[in-house]
């Protein structure tokens, strides 16, 4: 279906009692979720599928006939029974007749499909005695999370595979943000841990420190002091940080470090030093404590200039940092291209409002799809607009909880947080689903790396149009570490159906070739980080800094994380049923 045949939000609908109210397919979505409760076969995606069906002739309908409550549930009715589910038309049907004349004149039949379809139980969690708190406190969570943050067609969605809703073990939070001055403790010498303990009130998942050699120099700490008290606070909150370091220009607030007697009169030459050996420094102190590393990731930003001989030895130095398992991505500062921090953030885009990952195997295994490649691409807009559906119930729940803290919410209200929040889908399991469809891996056969740029490029358009629908900017990228679970920690080889991020998942690739697949996906998404499988089980440092000139010889390439792989892993693994088992 053609994204242009959605309707956006300007429609508004008059409702029974004549008012009007803004038009949200996610409405019918919902209700026909609650159709295939009714009938005893729930299926999340089938909702969304039909409702864009729905969609479709309501925007021709509606260029001669004014959106109506009435009117939408009768091109429903029409469109779903002629779709081939007429059980599940009759079902909305019975909730449509419910609504007009009230459940006491109803029949037993409708009296029955209504109640079945769209009464809320209370939640039970049951748990033992002796399981411990740790345990059964974030599973409460999530359960809350699951029931009053999300639809239940999202939830259902959730558990079927289809979405992946991440954070929802903090959900009055955003996902990441970046760490700027407005987020510093009043009391300066409060360092690191009081900045963080300011921005857990907003973030739950993660943060970027963007400049960090420019944070260090406004906080005046020895760089032990601002190491320790930065890994210290992050394990207390919870928290993942990517360090920005060696980024190319300055952060859009660096005037605010002029009170910092490192840079009182300094030209901008000498700065530059200075703040290359203030990085320097960091990284340093950040190799001394590399156990305490799982909650930290170091962004190492490099230009074309890093590639000169006179800095060969810094960039040496970052190489053997990360050859020796210490978490570094490597951030290209092209030109003309926004500065990553993170996945999904910029300088342009500073928060996240949450991740969202898109089980494509969990796709092409749908009985209505059956590894079919012409029917799964088709259906890739309805499962982008269900991860959409997904970002707007999270943004509604933490707008009810500003409209009811009052003064309390003030940390999701300030700078416009929540309004500016960026949606990050994430592709789960690409290298896997590739297989599945085709029979090759992206990087063995040219037809396979452009089937798997078109599913990235298909997510991309339906999220960007889907998005703007209703006012979420949502982007397709990657992860903290290819995985999409909540919990930190580094799971380098995560079976290829569980990988997640715009990247190839093919350890055995040459060098080359895993660029030129990188290349490809990220140009189609405008975004990634790539999954570099080092060929060699020891490689040397000149061999990494080749592989790194290389990729930034491959323009589209955005960021890239070098991998070592042990030799018992020279073969793609996959979790749960192989793709040949279609």
């Amino acid at each position: 279906m053609r994204e242009s045949a959605i309707p956006g939000p300007g429609p508004f609908v008059r409702k029974r009692d004549g008012r009007l109210v803004p038009f949200d397919p996610d409405k019918i979505a919902q209700a026909l979720f609650a159709a295939t409760e009714a009938i005893g076969r729930p299926d999340a995606f089938l909702g969304r599928e039909l409702t864009d069906g729905v969609l479709y002739f309501l925007a021709q309908e509606n260029e001669v006939h004014p959106l109506t409550t009435q009117s939408i549930a009768e091109v429903v009715v029409k469109v779903v029974r002629e779709l081939g589910q007429p059980t599940l038309a009759e079902a909305f049907a019975a909730f449509g007749r419910q609504k007009a004349v009230g459940p006491q004149l109803l029949s037993q039949t409708d009296r029955d499909l209504s109640s079945r379809t769209y009464d809320r139980p209370d939640i039970v969690l049951r748990f033992g005695a002796t399981t411990p708190l740790n345990e059964y406190v974030p599973a409460c969570t999530r359960h809350f999370s699951l029931n009053a943050v999300y639809h239940r067609d999202v939830a259902a969605a959730h558990r079927d595979g289809l979405l992946t809703l991440t954070g929802l073990e903090a959900p009055n939070q955003l996902a990441s943000l970046t760490l700027s001055p407005a987020h510093a403790a009043t009391d300066r010498a409060a360092g690191a841990l009081g900045e963080l303990e300011v921005v857990r009130r907003s973030a739950g998942q993660s943060i970027a420190i963007d400049g960090a050699e420019y944070r260090y120099a406004q906080l005046t700490e020895a760089p032990t002091s601002f190491v320790r008290d930065l890994t210290v606070g992050l394990r207390l909150t919870n928290l993942q940080a990517a360090i920005n370091l060696n980024s190319a220009s300055a952060p859009p607030w660096v005037g605010d470090v002029g009170d910092s007697p490192l840079f009182v009169g300094q030209g901008s030459d000498i700065q530059a030093v200075q703040t290359a050996e203030l990085a320097d420094s960091l990284l340093t102190e950040l190799g001394e404590i590399k156990p305490a590393l799982q909650h930290v990731r170091i962004h190492w930003h490099l230009a074309e200039a890093d590639f000169g001989p006179e800095r060969s030895g810094r960039l040496h130095r970052i190489l053997r940092f990360a050859l020796e398992g210490s978490p570094v991505t490597f951030v290209f500062n092209r030109p003309r291209m926004a500065q990553s921090l993170a996945e999904g953030m910029d300088r342009q885009h500073p928060t996240v409002l949450g991740v969202v990952g898109l089980g494509l195997p969990h796709l092409a295994r749908h009985p209505r799809v059956a590894g079919e490649q012409g029917m799964f691409l088709d259906k890739l807009g309805s499962l982008a607009r269900l991860a959409v559906s997904a970002g707007v119930q999270k943004r509604e729940y933490l707008r009810r909880l500003e409209r009811s803290w009052g003064s309390g919410a003030a940390a999701l209200g300030s700078g416009f947080l929540l309004d500016r929040a960026r949606l990050v889908v994430v592709p789960v399991g690409l290298e896997c689903v590739v297989r599945m469809l085709t029979g090759h891996g992206l990087g063995e056969e040219p037809a396979a790396l452009k089937v798997g740029c078109e599913i990235i490029r298909r997510l991309a358009e339906s999220l960007g149009h889907a998005g703007r629908q209703v006012y979420l900017d949502a982007c397709l990228d990657g992860t903290f570490d290819f995985t999409i679970a909540d919990t930190p920690g580094r799971q380098l080889f995560p079976a290829a159906d569980n990988a997640a991020g715009v990247t190839g998942w093919d350890p055995a690739l040459a060098v080359a070739d895993q660029l030129r697949v990188a290349g490809a996906l990220h140009e189609a998404a405008g975004a990634g980080t790539m999954a570099l499988f080092a060929p060699a089980h020891a490689p040397t440092v000149e061999q990494a800094s080749d592989w790194l000139a290389r990729a930034w010889k491959t323009p589209a390439v955005r960021r890239l994380q070098l991998l070592m792989r042990h030799p018992a892993e020279h073969q793609l693994t996959f979790g749960g049923d192989r793709p040949d088992g279609l």
